[in-house]
């Protein structure tokens, strides 16, 4: 235990003489997460600039035209006199979507043609085109059931029977992955997760690291009293407090101040969020184990957290994922961290339903504890000192 305090108060030490890593671990990380908070502060994408032609322009076009610019997501910006307006304003990026109405759209719903409004929307962005493309059709069948009302009506059908020809289903709507439908509450945790990931697994490397740059491994293990457990976890406790902590007064100051929601058990939440953090440090550590070199241990910590968010699972599911995808997304510690943080968070789940991401973040945790031998072996070899 000498060890453990001796290595712990060592790391202190050289935290304190070093500017730059005061900043890097007191500053960036919580300054990076305000970040995040001001980039969902609007909670939901809202005024997508749209363009519209209307070359029928009736009444019935123009009130579908000013439903659709009255959803919460899309703004009528544009209205163009031809298709190429229309075409070049979706590549160029000025607007989301393009909604034309064709020719005789009127008179073809009063002969009950079925006419189409032609819909174009870039789904490049996936997450913008699948909440235009909700909000327009919704405001669409909306204002046709209108429109269809008043056809039905017109040739002589009573209004009561009318009504339920244009109900006949109901849908009752139940949102699972995002309750609230707020994308603040669903991707902010994921994205801060994603800052701190990146954040414990360069900070393992650097520390673990930079022995083997300065030629100091010897003395390291010499105050841990020649224990590589004490040695490692004396080392990196410190920074597993350090990111606990900030992460955790992070979420709390989102939830109180930003009025996010959290349903779920407080400890259980606390003893995940320090596991997420052992487990990428553990992570970094098999970098450095494997390489016994800073520059490379570092660029291997960049690339394994640089996509995490990514293949979290959150904007496209993991399922659909090529297999070379889905096996790199079972080795990031982020993807069962988050979906249980949204667990508790959001959906108040009992914890036994969430054991199964614990054990799944331990596993990953334990696939770099393995390589701890490997790390003292090399810690012995001279040979291996002083590496650009």
């Amino acid at each position: 235990m000498n060890g453990f305090l001796e290595t712990a108060k060592r790391e202190i030490l050289r935290i304190k003489s070093s500017k730059f890593m005061l900043v890097m671990i007191f500053v960036l990380p919580i300054f990076f997460s305000f970040i995040i908070w001001w980039t969902f502060s609007a909670g939901t994408v809202k005024d997508l600039p749209i363009a519209v032609l209307d070359l029928d322009n009736s009444d019935v076009s123009r009130a579908i035209t000013r439903a659709i610019g009255s959803t919460p997501s899309a703004d009528i910006k544009y209205k163009v006199e031809n298709y190429n307006q229309g075409y070049d304003l979706i590549k160029s990026g000025q607007a989301y979507a393009f909604i034309v109405f064709p020719q005789h759209f009127k008179k073809d719903l009063n002969r009950t043609n079925r006419p189409k409004i032609v819909f174009y929307y870039n789904n490049q962005t996936i997450l913008i085109g699948g909440i235009l493309s909700k909000d327009i059709q919704s405001a669409v069948i909306t204002s046709m059931k209108a429109v269809d009302a008043q056809i039905r009506m017109k040739k002589g059908l009573p209004k009561d029977a009318v009504m339920q020809k244009i109900n006949l289903i109901r849908v009752d709507e139940r949102v699972k992955s995002n309750p609230y439908m707020n994308y603040a509450y669903f991707l902010a945790y994921a994205a801060i997760s994603h800052i701190f990931q990146i954040f414990a697994v360069l900070f393992s490397v650097w520390t673990l690291g930079v022995e083997f740059k300065d030629g100091t491994t010897k003395e390291w293990l010499r105050t841990a009293n020649e224990s590589i457990f004490n040695a490692v976890f004396g080392k990196i406790c410190v920074y597993l407090i350090i990111f606990s902590a900030q992460i955790l007064l992070t979420y709390l100051c989102y939830i109180a101040l930003y009025g996010a929601p959290f349903r779920g058990n407080i400890i259980f939440c606390i003893f995940s969020t320090m596991l997420f953090i052992l487990a990428y440090q553990l992570v970094g550590m098999m970098f450095v184990a494997i390489t016994s070199n800073l520059r490379l241990s570092m660029s291997c910590g960049a690339f394994y957290t640089a996509m995490g968010l990514t293949f979290a699972g959150m904007t496209f599911p993991a399922m659909s994922m090529p297999a070379i995808g889905r096996l790199y997304s079972v080795l990031l510690p982020i993807r069962p961290y988050v979906n249980l943080f949204v667990d508790q968070a959001m959906k108040g789940f009992p914890i036994q339903y969430d054991l199964i991401y614990v054990y799944w973040i331990t596993a990953t945790g334990l696939l770099g504890l393995s390589t701890i031998g490997l790390l003292k072996k090399h810690a012995y070899n001279e040979g291996l000192w002083y590496q650009i």
